[in-house]
């Protein structure tokens, strides 16, 4: 595993007036390319078990301008791992299956109007690389696709108030923008329409709500840090699709709004990463990240949410310039 960081460093202009030198404002950037390579091979062993050959590449980067009248904050995280298993040494059943799938592109231009408080612009882009399947039948063999490059993408774009510390951040906004986007027929085919309305060749719907969003990042006790971040979007117009009919008449006025609020309009994406760093070279990583939309139609056993998990033992060469 692989980790570059860029020290902070000062870009200056010289006043023509006064020949004075002024900092024009200060960059400090991160850059963390990652490989992860895991290898399995049995053949003809008692206690059995199946080959495997795992390959995951990943790449987070933040790039900071810090001006003394605003603050540019770009935010890149990139993810794409295979595994390549051997099912029980049967050709026929050998698997090719993605173990993670990310595009996560932020930048936020944030400007203080009080000692404590910001007005932000943000924009955010979210899909996946590569083809994604869920498996099924007879050795889990039979796949079915769900998702493609820009099928789903999301665009989500917020003009909000943020305040803002050395370790998190809170902002809210009640005039956002979130766009999803399925440009794959094959995808559609598949019944996986994402909340679109596709008749009249449409590929797209336009949502407009309110966003919010929290970001925590620390060293809790010395060599654990621990980040999270929980994003809220609510659909000002979403359809509403889930039948309250039943409901008995308790439910009729504010508790049917507020249900109708978190349960149906309401996506969730929220994100947990803990990291204990055990030598300089060594650390232990687990994540957590779980999301909840209802315009999916994989519904597993937690109905509506998604549940991606990770935990590993993570080595890595760092150095600065």
């Amino acid at each position: 595993m692989l980790i570059v960081s860029v020290s902070v460093f000062a870009i200056e202009v010289v006043d023509a007036d006064t020949a004075a030198k002024k900092p024009l404002g200060v960059w400090a950037t991160s850059t963390t390319p990652a490989l992860t390579v895991n290898e399995k091979l049995y053949n003809n062993w008692s206690a059995a078990g199946n080959s495997l050959l795992s390959f995951v590449a990943g790449f987070d980067g933040t790039y900071k301008y810090t001006h003394p009248s605003y603050v540019i904050d770009n935010v890149f995280k990139l993810g794409l791992g295979i595994d390549m298993q051997d099912l029980d040494g049967n050709r026929n059943l050998e698997s090719q299956r993605k173990s993670e799938d990310k595009i996560d592109l932020t930048t936020t231009y944030s400007r203080k109007i009080y000692s404590w408080m910001n007005v932000n612009v943000s924009i955010n882009f979210k899909t996946q690389f590569a083809q994604g399947y869920t498996y099924s039948g007879p050795g889990n063999d039979e796949k079915k696709l769900v998702s493609k490059f820009l099928s789903p993408g999301y665009l989500t774009t917020s003009v909000g108030y943020e305040y803002k510390t050395n370790d998190w951040n809170g902002s809210i906004s009640f005039l956002s923008g979130k766009t999803t986007i399925v440009r794959s027929e094959e995808v559609i085919n598949a019944g996986q329409l994402y909340g679109i309305d596709t008749t009249d060749g449409k590929r797209m719907y336009h949502a407009i709500g309110s966003y919010f969003k929290f970001y925590f990042k620390k060293d809790i006790f010395p060599n654990f840090n621990l980040y999270t971040k929980l994003e809220l979007f609510y659909d000002y117009n979403k359809p509403d699709l889930v039948n309250w009919d039943n409901q008995s008449p308790a439910y009729d006025t504010y508790f049917k709004k507020l249900g109708r609020c978190l349960i149906h309009e309401t996506d969730v994406n929220f994100e947990i990463t803990a990291n204990y760093k055990l030598t300089r070279r060594c650390s232990l990583n687990a994540s957590l990240n779980m999301k909840y939309d209802t315009d999916f139609a994989g519904i597993g056993q937690y109905g509506h949410w998604q549940m991606y998990q990770t935990a590993g033992l993570r080595f890595f060469l760092n150095w600065k310039k």
